[in-house]
């Protein structure tokens, strides 16, 4: 590539979809000198692309396409809500299909702040990313989002994405090894499960501790721990909610998933305890004085 990434104002982010990375854009893209994009680019022609080097060099140029655009149109191509980056691409409310659909455009916006020639861009792609990122790491500063994984699970049972059948078409698109093994696993949620490891195992393989960014975290701090993609965050003091126990979640499901998960193994342990996931599914402990079969049995 005929330029410089490794100059720290290109930034690559990634994350379980479902996870906060929408979140994290939306409250990086209120930084002075920051523009945050929430996958901008049709990550499906990725496929057609010979190795994961080609891929790397096709986000170099939309890098350097973006900055372009911007600096001198003041456009940039995003998913977005009103011409807005959202904390939350989903709607929170249930369609008749029963899941949630999706509620972004994907088009040009118009980017009205002031920005320096070498202002910080940011581009965030969940499942492609993660699949390169062994490739990308080697080029961009790369950061990943994780969340709960029963939070994860059940939202990705509660939304009308590939993901809620036990598939992630643009990662399996370049990872042969997912796709074939998706392809021999005949239970949906036991696909979700896969996944869901993969993606914890790819970001404990390539990313030190520093960069894996916990959505609990940032809602705790208020965005201020998002510092460790850049100092300007420090500023943030956004009034976040945790919604790793939303209230559209339907706790039948959650408490299915969560025994399910409990008795799993997987890459997401090595992030999160049990009893954290024991604290989503116990509503009441000792007022209830209940217990679950299998591995489960309160905390």
């Amino acid at each position: 590539m005929e330029r410089d990434e490794l100059n720290g104002r290109d930034i690559i982010l990634t994350g379980l979809p479902r996870s906060g990375t929408t979140l994290t854009c939306h409250l990086l893209d209120k930084l002075p000198d920051t523009v945050a994009l929430h996958e901008p680019m049709e990550v499906r022609r990725f496929a057609t692309l010979p190795t994961h080097t080609a891929v790397c060099d096709e986000v170099g140029k939309f890098f350097v396409d973006m900055r372009h655009s911007i600096l001198l149109h003041r456009t940039a191509i995003t998913k977005h809500i009103g011409g807005k980056i959202p904390d939350n691409h989903v709607a929170n409310h249930y369609a008749d299909s029963q899941l949630r659909p999706t509620i972004e455009s994907n088009s040009p916006i118009v980017i009205e702040k002031e920005l320096s020639p070498d202002f910080m861009l940011i581009i965030k792609h969940p499942a492609a990313f993660t699949a390169t990122l062994g490739t990308l790491i080697k080029h961009f500063p790369c950061y990943a989002v994780i969340r709960n994984p029963l939070s994860v699970l059940t939202s990705w049972n509660s939304v009308a994405l590939p993901v809620q059948d036990g598939r992630t078409p643009a990662a399996e698109s370049l990872d042969g090894d997912l796709k074939h093994a998706l392809t021999f696993i005949n239970d949906r949620l036991e696909r979700q499960l896969y996944i869901l490891s993969w993606f914890f195992e790819r970001y404990e393989r390539y990313l030190p501790d520093e960069s894996i960014i916990r959505y609990e975290k940032i809602v705790e701090t208020g965005g201020k721990n998002l510092r460790v993609v850049t100092e300007k965050a420090a500023t943030l003091n956004e009034p976040l909610e945790n919604k790793n126990k939303n209230r559209i979640y339907k706790q039948e499901t959650m408490q299915r998933l969560g025994e399910k998960l409990l008795k799993s193994s997987g890459a997401y342990w090595q992030f999160y305890e049990k009893k954290q996931v024991e604290e989503l599914i116990d509503v009441d402990p000792p007022r209830h004085n209940r217990k679950l079969s299998g591995h489960y049995t309160g905390s």
